[in-house]
């Protein structure tokens, strides 16, 4: 798994006003396209928090916060 490239994307998103947008209107799309590992999508695409914070090794409020955004 990719802990690093999870924790760069959710940074990332956080920062780009651009990004954000296009990760609302296709989540699932902006993952693939930033690398994320199918198993961190589907965590993120099913608000399986708890696998999140799996694959984070912590409790991750902010990407709680990026499961609830894919849902506007």
């Amino acid at each position: 798994m990719s802990k690093k490239k999870f924790e760069e994307f959710v940074i990332k998103l956080s920062e780009d006003p651009k990004l954000n947008q296009s990760y609302i209107e296709n989540p699932e799309a902006v993952m693939k396209d930033f690398g994320l590992e199918q198993s961190e999508i589907k965590a993120v695409m099913q608000g399986d928090a708890k696998e999140v914070d799996k694959l984070l090794g912590t409790k991750a409020i902010c990407i709680k916060t990026i499961i609830l955004m894919k849902d506007k």
